[in-house]
């Protein structure tokens, strides 16, 4: 087997080489035309690092395969929504897949990103997970191979990518909605940190793991239809908004015509992306507002918006904004929104809204 050029790669504290610049560095190639990785763990903190420059690469037409390992600790439900989100917005240019293991004591285990060009593939391959501490901070090795499109060793790499996508199952939301439930995906919010020393000392690396919440991608979404629908999966995440800011109208059902009334309406996108209630699900929580606490079931019915009587808006003046502030597990302060600032809380935080006329709402 004849080996084009290798270059050992080596990532320590010293900051001179990182694996997420290398592979963004690989994503602007000219000629670029495919992106194949295979990562055992895999979570937002470290696919953030690329995403930008993987959209761009998927703009300009390329091709993109995610295959990650999960129930293993680390792999969280954040790295295959955002697999997912890439699914939505450039159809048939992604594939993102999943392995379960087979064996007690086998697990799958690769670290491996293939960069295939018009006459040569790129490879790298290492002790680098697709995780934050994988590609930006971790002590890691590894080498890069260039090799000729057409040798004998680009075709075994090619076997090799071929060997683990027969392994794996095409991922949807269903199976991120399951995996989620049956805790065999972990959270975001566990930091990538080590139990045994207890420094206290954490090493700055220059980037801002994923620089901006996986929510906030969503957010970002052009058309209203293709937004609303993958912010209806962002119930699995591990990472929510913190804050939701709710326009309530003025004649909406249970209120106007001088009549009092506290039955407001919960878009459907909220349900998922804020609350963290999938459809068919439910969820009992508590509304904490400075002169009332309510309990509420909520339920998500998918095509449909949810409504909540909550006492304390009886007496408020409508139009009028709550904003609701996560304040742990399925509880909520509540605060409605002084008139003075309804104008100004309308136009800066209430920056959704499924269709002209509808109430308007924001995540953040």
């Amino acid at each position: 087997m004849t080996i084009g050029s290798v270059i050992p790669r080596q990532q320590t504290y010293d900051g001179q080489f990182r694996f997420f610049e290398r592979i963004n560095e690989l994503l602007g190639l000219e000629g670029l035309r495919s992106l194949r990785i295979a990562s055992a763990y895999a979570r937002w903190d470290g696919l953030g690092l690329v995403s930008e420059k993987l959209e761009e690469f998927l703009q300009a037409g390329g091709n993109v395969e995610l295959i990650f390992g999960f129930d293993n600790g680390v792999t969280s439900p954040d790295s295959f929504l955002y697999g997912l989100y890439l699914a939505d917005l450039f159809a048939a240019g992604v594939f993102v897949g999943a392995v379960t293991d087979l064996y007690d004591n086998a697990t799958f285990h690769p670290k491996m990103f293939q960069f295939w060009l018009k006459d040569r593939v790129i490879i790298v391959v290492g002790s680098a997970n697709l995780t934050g501490a994988g590609i930006s901070r971790n002590i890691e090795t590894g080498a890069e191979f260039e090799l000729k499109m057409k040798s004998q060793a680009a075709r075994d790499w090619a076997l090799a990518w071929s060997e683990i996508k027969k392994m794996s199952a095409e991922v949807d939301i269903d199976f991120v909605r399951r995996a989620k439930a049956d805790n065999r995906l972990s959270s975001e919010a566990s930091k990538e940190v080590s139990s045994k020393n207890n420094t206290g000392n954490y090493l700055d690396v220059g980037a801002q793991l994923a620089a901006k919440p996986l929510f906030s991608k969503f957010l970002e979404i052009k058309k209203t239809r293709k937004r609303e629908a993958a912010l209806r999966k962002l119930d699995p995440a591990s990472e929510r908004p913190g804050q939701l800011f709710l326009q309530i109208l003025e004649n909406e059902t249970g209120g106007g015509n001088g009549r009092p009334g506290y039955q407001i309406q919960l878009p459907v996108a909220t349900l998922s992306a804020f609350f963290g209630v999938g459809p068919s699900q439910s969820q009992d929580v508590l509304f904490r507002f400075p002169s009332d606490n309510v309990y509420v079931r909520l339920t998500h019915f998918e095509n449909n918006t949810h409504r909540v009587r909550l006492r304390p808006l009886r007496d408020a003046k409508r139009p009028t904004i709550v904003r609701f502030e996560r304040a742990g597990p399925n509880e909520y302060n509540c605060f409605i929104v002084p008139r003075s600032a309804y104008s100004q809380t309308l136009q800066s935080k209430c920056t959704q809204q499924t269709r002209a006329g509808a109430r308007r709402w924001g995540i953040e």
